[in-house]
């Protein structure tokens, strides 16, 4: 549920966006610092940087299930939008899109593979042309991840970084029973507006 203006607006029926950035104009359900959310665990097994696991800090923690969108700020800048539609509704979001953004878009997870797109991304960047370019792992990182890492990999290349990182999660009001379908186009709405830096 989005408070806008001090409005109530679900996720069916999305209000007209101020083109501030959300966490100044919008009252967050829960906002989530990802350094409580989360621990970095080193593979010592696996060439740096792609060595990092990204788990819970506190298991026990009652989880985050069912529907809902959510925001990722790396400092002050929006860097990603997305949603999260499990098909159980006991599976939360930290653990299957939250961990893989960081993952992903800080290269350091060693799940992330790459696409041909991320892959030229490697080659021209600054910091990253060592990597390896066919890691095995489920999380697909793309150019524009590679790009923001590159710009900002002083602060990537140490295990120091999570603290910088927030997200905000807006769940789902159950009674709605919004659609795959609904929540998607609304997560597109959003990602067009805001334009966060990592997406697309």
């Amino acid at each position: 549920m989005l408070w806008l203006d001090g409005e109530r607006y679900s996720f069916s029926n999305p209000p007209e966006y101020n083109r501030q950035l959300p966490n100044s104009t919008i009252n967050m359900d829960h906002k989530l610092n990802a350094d409580e959310l989360f621990k970095i665990v080193v593979d010592t097994s696996v060439a740096f940087p792609l060595n990092l696991d990204f788990i819970l800090a506190d298991s026990t923690t009652t989880n985050l299930p069912g529907q809902g969108i959510f925001f990722l700020y790396y400092k002050e800048e929006l860097v990603y939008i997305g949603y999260f539609d499990p098909s159980e509704a006991n599976r939360d979001v930290r653990l299957e899109r939250m961990s893989k953004e960081l993952a992903t878009i800080t290269m350091r997870g060693k799940q992330v593979t790459m696409n041909e797109a991320s892959k030229t991304a490697l080659d021209k960047s600054l910091n990253l042309k060592s990597l390896p370019r066919k890691p095995q792992g489920d999380f697909l990182t793309s150019r524009k991840r590679v790009e923001f890492a590159d710009i900002n990999w002083d602060a990537f290349k140490t295990n120091d970084f999570l603290c910088d990182f927030t997200f905000y999660w807006f769940p789902e009001e159950k009674y709605l029973g919004n659609t795959r379908d609904e929540l998607e186009h609304l997560t597109i709405q959003l990602r067009k507006f805001y334009k966060p830096t990592c997406n697309g």
